[in-house]
Formats: structure tokens, sequence, C-alpha cells
């Protein structure tokens, strides 16, 4: 079973969970950029939270299916037809062979991932599916999707006599827990936090920082009032995580994303909390977010809640595919 590109869109991508255990020789985890749609479109099409989904940027690619197919979409919503179909996120599809999927505009957030019941047969890399663009290695050839490429998936025994849409679907309490407030973005102090002078202190927390267009899959640039240290210090180049915010010479801020370095010799003032990385991801530069200290606690309470909320959708999933898909 495979699909074919029949459009590349923009930046598509082959992603899952991240490679871990590899830092030690520069090689960072990568991953999913949003963590929580990636696993959900998993669940929703009956595979456990590893297997491989397509990362989506708008514009997305407009995909044929070759076969019959369960698949599912979570994440951004870019308003995608089947067959000129509307057909919405965060719900479990079935797919006809020949079926073709489109995304007409973007309507909320900025990823999409695309799931397919039993995954995409593509490169292991380092025991991740995860594609690494700068070392050409994972996903589909270590790149981004391109027009016609073919990305093949588990064979399966399933056969539908017409495109379907499944009834039950995610709440919008557990979204709306993941995903709001949009522009607020919960942080811990970091390693280099004591060295921003006083009023630095006051404008991370008290003003916004727009994303800046100079964003990718390493870091969000943000934009705004700039910060300063107390005095000019020269640090060694240390460990750093998704999430960590670094101060740039120039005052500004980056936050370092999926795709980041494993070290930086940047002061890491702050560091945006796991259960915060998905709405982070979700956000288009020109964004304004502001940032909300919170103490370690916290931090740890809202990734407990998440787990749980993602455990919760996987025990519902798996319970409501078994009459469709009799595994």
């Amino acid at each position: 079973m495979s699909i074919k590109i029949i459009k590349p869109g923009v930046l598509s991508t082959l992603q899952d969970a991240g490679r871990y255990g590899h830092r030690s020789i520069g090689v960072g985890s990568g991953g999913a950029m949003d963590i929580f749609a990636m696993q959900v479109a998993n669940y929703l099409c009956g595979n456990d939270e590893k297997q491989a989904v397509i990362e989506m940027n708008f514009p997305a690619p407009e995909i044929l299916f070759q076969q019959d197919a369960v698949i599912s979409l979570a994440g951004a919503d870019f308003a995608a037809t089947i067959n000129e179909s509307n057909v919405p996120v965060w719900r479990t599809l079935f797919v006809k062979k020949d079926a073709v999927l489109k995304f007409k505009q973007p309507l909320s957030g900025a990823k999409l991932y695309l799931a397919v019941n039993g995954g995409w047969q593509v490169q292991q890399w380092l025991n991740s599916y995860s594609t690494h663009l700068k070392l050409a290695s994972g996903g589909h050839y270590g790149r981004a999707l391109q027009k016609d490429d073919i990305v093949n998936c588990s064979a399966n025994k399933f056969s539908f006599e017409e495109n379907k849409i499944l009834s039950w679907q995610i709440s919008a309490y557990q979204l709306e827990e993941i995903y709001r407030p949009q522009n607020s973005i919960r942080c811990i102090k970091s390693a280099e936090y004591d060295l921003l002078d006083d009023s630095s202190k006051q404008n991370l927390l008290q003003n916004n920082f727009i994303i800046s267009n100079q964003s990718d899959r390493m870091g969000f640039r943000l934009m705004g009032n700039t910060l300063s240290l107390k005095q000019s210090t020269e640090l060694i180049s240390s460990a750093v995580d998704a999430g960590i915010v670094q101060l740039l010479p120039d005052g500004n801020c980056i936050i370092l994303m999926a795709d980041h370095q494993t070290t930086g010799g940047y002061p890491r003032i702050a560091s945006v909390i796991k259960a915060d990385l998905p709405k982070l991801a979700q956000l288009h530069p020109g964004k304004a977010i502001h940032f909300k200290m919170i103490t370690i606690k916290e931090a740890e309470d809202a990734l407990i809640s998440m787990c749980e909320a993602l455990a919760e959708i996987k025990y519902s999933c798996e319970h409501s595919l078994k009459k469709y898909l009799q595994y």
C-alpha cells in the first residue's frame, strides 16, 4: 500500500516522537514539533505513539491514495478535503483507493499531522523514523517530500465501500486544555536567569514578544523589548533542550524547538515547559506570545496532566476502533 505525492507542499517531512540517546555524538532528538498532535493522530487510526507521521505546513501536499486506508489528521486545520468533500481534523477517516486528499486554506494552527493505520514504511536511523534534514537521514530519504514521491505504508486487510468519517472525536475540552490560551506560554527559570538585570526580568514577563519570520524547526526567534545581563559574561557551551529560551548578543531571544542543537553558549534564561511546546509549535511567525513564569512543581503537574489526557485518548480510540477494524 502507498500514497503518491501529487503536489509537494512546503516542508512535509516524516516525524515521530524523536531520536534519543545520541547527544554525545551531536545528534539531537528532533521529532514532531507538536508531540501531542502527533501521538493523537496515531491513536485515532489504531497505532501506538511510536509510529511515524507526516508533518505538514501550509501550503500542504496533495496526496493520492493508492489503496484503501484508515487515516487521521490532527493538529492544525488546513480545510482538508477528500475528493472535494470537506473532512475534519481530530477524527478517524476511512479513505478509498484513488481518493485525493487536498488542503484549501489555513484556518488555524501551523503544523498538521497525517497518520495511517500500520504506520509509514520509511527509513529508520538511530532508532527513529524522524527526518534529520541537515544529515539527510531518517524519514523519506532524509529529505522533505517531493512531487511524485511514493511513500509506502503497512499493508492492511481493510476494504471500504465509501470514504467515511467516523462519528466519535477528541473532546473540545481536552484540546482546550492543551492549546488554550493560545499566546500564554508557561516557563520556568533556567540556569542563567539570575544573570539578567532587574528591568530585563520584568520585561521578560510583562511584555509581548513576536515570533519572527526567521523561525524554523530549529528555533523560534522573538522580537520585542531587548533584554540585557547585569554584566557582560563569557559562558562555556552547555547542554540545551527543546523549550530553552536563550538570550542572543543583540538582546533578542530564541526558543529552541525540535531540531535544536545539542549544546549552546548563549545564556539560558528560561525554559518553556514541555506541556506548552505543542501550543507553541502551532503558532505562526507574526503571532505574539507572553511568558508566564511558574514553579517546577506546576510544570510537572502540567506534564502529568497532558500525559493523562493522552492515556485517556489512547484508551478511547482503542475501544472505539475495535468494532470497525476488528483487532
